[in-house]
Order: C-alpha cells, then sequence, then structure tokens
C-alpha cells in the first residue's frame, strides 16, 4: 500500500518563553514492512540536526531554543509503501535483548485486574503457547476495555484504564503489555500511525499498539483497538517500554507560560502509478 502521512503539531504559548528543548522521535526506520520514499520533519519551517539511531531503531532529533517564540510546529509530510506482514515486525536497527521488555514501568505496573485478566488469557494453554496466549489477552483486552476518548490523559496508568473499563489506544496498548510482562512474555508499546482506523475521528492523532516477543517468531504487533495485528494499513515509528519512552516529542519549556497542544493527522493512500 502506498500511503501519504501529513501530521503536524503545534504547540501555543500565552507568553514568550525563556527556553525550550525537545525531543523528537518522528522518523521510522525501514523494517520489513516499510519502505520509505519520501520523510520530511520541520520545526518552524527549518529542519533540525543530526539524526541519533538508538539501539531500539528509534530515530532521534534535539532540538534547543532560546528564542522568544510563542508558537513552535512540528510538520511531518511523508510517503511510504507498506506490506502485510502478518503483524511480525524485523529490523536489524532492533538491537535489544527482549529480556529488557520484562521490566515494568509505572505506566504499565499491573493491578489485581490486569493479573485476573491475564490469568484468564493463559486459561488452559501450555506456557509453551505463547502466541496463542498473546491472541487470547489481545482479545480480552479488547472486549473489556472500551475505546472512549477523553477518559484519559497521558499519565493515566494501566491499572487506572483497567479499573474505569475505558481510555483510549494507550491505555489499551499499556493493558496489554502489563498483563503480557505478568505472564513472562516480553512486551514494549509502539507509537505509529493507522490509515483508515476504525475508531477515527476527531479525537484520533497518532495511533499506539503493544507488540509482544514470540519465542522462534519474533516481534509481534498487536492492536487492542481494532482487534488485530499490524498489517499494511500500519505505519511503525517508535517503541519504548510505555507510551512517554516512545512519545513521537517530549519537552521541557522555561517561562511562565501555559503550554496548549493542538495535533492533526491525515494518512492518504495513493494509486500506484
Amino acid at each position: 500500500m502506498l500511503l501519504t502521512v501529513n501530521h503536524t503539531t503545534n504547540y501555543n504559548y500565552d507568553d514568550n518563553l525563556i527556553g525550550l528543548m525537545q525531543t523528537t522521535k518522528l522518523i521510522p526506520s525501514p523494517y520489513n514492512g516499510l519502505q520509505i520514499i519520501e520523510w520530511d520533519v520541520t520545526r518552524n519551517s527549518e529542519k533540525g540536526g543530526e539524526i541519533f539511531k538508538d539501539a531500539e531503531g528509534n530515530n532521534i532529533i534535539n532540538f534547543k531554543s532560546n528564542d522568544s517564540d510563542k508558537i513552535i510546529n512540528f510538520t511531518v509530510i511523508g510517503k511510504v509503501e507498506t506490506f502485510n506482514t502478518d503483524g511480525i515486525y524485523n529490523s536489524k536497527n532492533d538491537k535489544i535483548s527482549p529480556l529488557v521488555y520484562l521490566r515494568n514501568t509505572n505506566l504499565t505496573q499491573p493491578n489485581k485486574e490486569i493479573l485476573d485478566l491475564a490469568s484468564d488469557a493463559k486459561g488452559k494453554f501450555k506456557n509453551s503457547e505463547t502466541l496463542k496466549i498473546a491472541h487470547s489477552i489481545l482479545a480480552l483486552v479488547s472486549d473489556q476495555i472500551s475505546y472512549v476518548p477523553y477518559t484519559t490523559n497521558t499519565h493515566t496508568t494501566a491499572a487506572e484504564a483497567m479499573s474505569q473499563k475505558k481510555g483510549v489506544c494507550q491505555d489499551q496498548a499499556h493493558i496489554m503489555i502489563s498483563a503480557a510482562k505478568a505472564l513472562g512474555i516480553p512486551a514494549r508499546y509502539v507509537s505509529g500511525y493507522m490509515h483508515k482506523n476504525q475508531n477515527d475521528s476527531k479525537f484520533q492523532a497518532t495511533h499506539a499498539w503493544a507488540e509482544l516477543y514470540i519465542k522462534d517468531i519474533g516481534w509481534i504487533g498487536f492492536d487492542p483497538t481494532n482487534q488485530c495485528c499490524p498489517d499494511e494499513r500500519y505505519i511503525r515509528v517508535s517503541c519504548g517500554l510505555d507510551a512517554s519512552f516512545a512519545a513521537p516529542i517530549r519537552g521541557v519549556y522555561y517561562g511562565n507560560s501555559i503550554e496548549n497542544l493542538d495535533i492533526h493527522v491525515q494518512t492518504i493512500e495513493n494509486s500506484p502509478q
């Protein structure tokens, strides 16, 4: 599938900034499901500095500003070709041991409800039937956690979302990651885009899902929001232990200003030439 991505992130401040530092993970790396044709990222119409690639394969660009700007605009324009890999992710840039992803963070720490979900997902499957267990977790999270915008925020934990039985793609991914780790399955958070998301709405920006490591296969993506494994509709951009580690943009500003954020994402399917 040939896809074009238009993604803008606007930060507006009610007063001039004293200083601003931002780290971005807005550039995907090629993998078995993605070939990059063009990909351009600008900040206030200017390109960033040197790209640093971490051991997870994330492309990182750091921005620092001491200007008195009130508006910061990030624009992503990309053209890619995607392929259906049945959710299997493989990249030569991914160099971290899967065992690292057995570690929980504050956002993925399980509560009793998540541990119960994990136990139910395992059911009568053997410990060696990891792939079946993973699909069982996917089904239970999709069934038990309703997709309801504005019911959580970026700081909402998996345990909190599980208790209220609703959230967005970030929360569903965190719960699946938490349940998988409770069963000894390495799991991580993925940030990217999905074309024609069935839950697409004015609330939807970038998309998120989970990846679980299955012995003898490797990393496989699972999307509880859409009850499927990623296919050619998905563009994988970054990954990490949770949403904060995989965030497209993270930063800190200096001053007394109030920050307002607006995000717009559009994906377009292109006809082959």
